[in-house]
């Protein structure tokens, strides 16, 4: 999808289609993070998105941390087989 920049005052900006922000869930007065990318890209983030998937990140590394030191049980259909009930 090409998009045409336009100036708002000072700035530039770029009109952001009516079905990717229903696709977003943005509204007027949402918030975006936007960065520029290491490959010369523009990427615009909703607000909390990042942060959210950061924060799943840390959290299943700690839980990943925790678990990693608890024995593994047989797998229930290993157990099934094993004693022929199935």
């Amino acid at each position: 999808m090409q998009l045409t920049v336009s100036r708002w005052g000072n700035s530039l900006a770029v009109r952001i289609p009516a079905e990717v922000a229903r696709d977003l869930a943005l509204e007027e007065g949402a918030l975006v993070d936007c960065e520029t990318t290491p490959a010369g890209t523009l990427e615009l983030v909703p607000a909390g998105k990042k942060a959210r998937a950061e924060q799943l990140q840390g959290h299943f590394a700690q839980v990943n941390a925790h678990l990693a030191d608890q024995a593994m049980t047989t797998p229930a259909a290993q157990l099934l087989r094993e004693e022929e009930r199935y």
